[in-house]
């Protein structure tokens, strides 16, 4: 998630990229992926910290299932987005 978080930035989905970020966010992987860490501090400076904290808690009414639906909803959005730019 922390991966896919940072992929949705780069192409510009912001408020994606803040959700996943929140599924993935933990000292441990924030510690080990230092791109992740730019990535959240990106996040919160283009969304503003309380959109950002807004989306990133939404994992907390989320079950697992929910979560990597979520996750791969983006994946095949983003898919499509980078398809269409290639045609």
């Amino acid at each position: 998630m922390a991966t896919l978080s940072t992929v949705l930035d780069q192409m510009g989905r912001y408020e994606a990229a803040a959700t996943a970020a929140g599924f993935a966010f933990n000292r441990f992987t924030a510690a080990a992926m230092t791109e992740f860490g730019r990535t959240i501090a990106h996040l919160r400076d283009v969304l503003g910290v309380a959109t950002y904290e807004s989306l990133a808690g939404s994992r907390q009414t989320m079950t697992l299932a929910e979560i990597a639906a979520y996750a791969y909803d983006q994946i095949d959005q983003a898919r499509a987005e980078l398809e269409a730019v290639s045609k």
